[in-house]
């Protein structure tokens, strides 16, 4: 077979290893061969793979692989979108001849998917793979050169070590991936596998697979309730509603994990969905018994931006016959921008509507006073990062001293998370915060210890 120099990138040669014929494909390279690249296919490096596992388990030579990933996806499409699919191809193929550049003539490199290369090196002590994959990190701080358009990016790199007990070839190609994607993620030139990093993608991965049934499912997710407390009766007026994963086969699934893998997808609207109206209900017979109390609950700012919300959300509080003014909606400092003009007016419809609106985590986000005046809101949340130092800085107290008395200065009621001990809930008391939570206060409950709390 021979060499083929059409539309090799930024040096205008080709990799120094065999391609198929420049005339095209024959039925037997189809699928065996990338069509854009021309570098040998995803196919062939698994039977590579074989044969490289099959050897080191008769000869116990150590062989690394190692796999370079272009961009990010998100990255990639961007270009896609912007500049179309001739240039994108164009960038593959500069990619590929940077890799190539920092290899021997012998290693044949392979294109496993769209954005990423593979190729395995011998551990032979004259360039361990380590070298290998920092010459290539390093080799991409440089913009890779396009038509002349600087793009610059971060190439991933991941080795796997191939005596390290993988059997199957495709999990040793996965494994290598997870490792690019750490170094990546790490900002580190590479990074070896990590059976814990994985385990922990992996994991992650089949929380989000398994969440649209589990939404569709009556008995995975529940409601917990966290009393606040008014410091000025020492009565619970409002409770915060935070949801429970009860998982049927992983067990319960922490809140600290799950929300924040769903908030990067578009699932996070139907689970605040479910979480609305279940408050929304349990507000109605705590109505209808005579209890007067509210309901605090978070909303992604995601929800802010469906055009349905506000008409979902007011219908529940009329077929639940539910006041309004016992919903309160919290949002995160740092995820409300005040220039977001779509977002205040849903903000100001919300409180049109009587519910009321609470800025959470206050101290996290922007950290700029200003912001109070611009958001729409009710009441500002002290992030408990701030009230857990209370027992031991000084500086602490003076900037939840100052969150305070700012706060009620323009009309606001404050609320302090994370009271854990009776010397911030004693400090807190004394600066005039109106309301606190925390667990030395009381801990998230289900409804019906709730209800027991709430009568001692």
């Amino acid at each position: 077979m021979s060499t083929d120099n059409a539309g090799a990138g930024e040096s205008g040669t080709m990799p120094r290893q065999p391609l198929p014929p420049a005339g095209g494909f024959t039925a037997e390279d189809i699928g065996r061969y990338d069509h854009v690249t021309r570098l040998p296919s995803r196919v062939q490096c698994l039977e590579q793979l074989a044969a490289d596992l099959d050897g080191i388990a008769y000869s116990g030579r150590p062989r690394t692989l190692v796999l370079v990933t272009l961009a990010e996806a998100q990255h990639f499409n961007g270009i896609l979108r912007a500049l179309g699919h001739a240039f994108s191809e164009d960038f593959i193929r500069a990619g590929a001849q940077r890799v190539i550049e920092c290899l021997d003539a012998g290693v044949t490199v392979y294109n496993v998917s769209v954005l990423s290369f593979a190729f395995v090196v011998d551990n032979d002590g004259r360039y361990p793979p380590e070298h290998t994959a920092r010459s290539i990190a390093t080799h991409f701080t440089d913009p890779v050169m396009v038509q002349d358009i600087p793009i610059q990016t971060a190439a991933g790199v991941g080795l796997v070590a191939l005596d390290a007990g993988f059997t199957a070839p495709a999990e040793a190609l996965r494994a290598a991936l997870t490792a690019a994607q750490d170094s990546r993620s790490s900002h580190h030139p590479f990074s070896y596998y990590n059976p814990g990093s994985d385990a922990a993608q992996r994991r992650a991965f089949q929380l989000l697979t398994d969440l649209p049934e589990a939404l569709e499912a009556d008995d995975q997710f529940t409601l917990h309730f966290q009393p606040r407390v008014s410091f000025a009766d020492r009565l619970s007026h409002s409770v915060e509603a935070l949801i429970r994963w009860q998982h049927p086969r992983l067990g319960w699934i922490s809140p600290a994990e799950f929300i924040p893998l769903v908030e990067t997808t578009a699932l996070i609207r139907p689970l605040t969905a479910l979480v609305l109206e279940t408050a929304i209900r349990r507000l109605s017979r705590w109505q209808d018994a005579g209890r007067d109390l509210g309901i605090s609950v978070n909303v992604s700012p995601r929800n802010l931006t469906e055009p349905e919300f506000l008409g979902r959300l007011h219908g529940w509080l009329e077929r639940y016959g539910v006041d309004p003014r016992r919903l309160e909606l919290e949002f995160t400092e740092g995820a409300v921008s005040p220039d977001n003009a779509r977002t205040l007016e849903t903000l100001r419809q919300v409180r049109a509507l009587g519910m009321t609106v609470a800025i959470d985590d206050f101290g996290s986000g922007y950290s700029n006073m200003a912001y109070l005046t611009r958001i729409p809101a009710d009441v500002v949340k002290i992030d408990k990062s701030f009230v857990l130092d209370l027992d031991s800085g000084e500086q602490a107290r003076f900037l939840v001293g100052k969150i305070n008395n700012l706060a009620h200065g323009l009309g606001f009621r404050v609320v302090a998370e994370g009271i854990e001990t009776a010397t911030a809930y004693e400090f807190l008391e004394g600066i005039g915060c109106d309301e606190g939570q925390g667990f030395h206060l009381a801990r998230p409950m289900p409804d019906d210890q709730l209800d027991a709390w709430l009568v001692r």
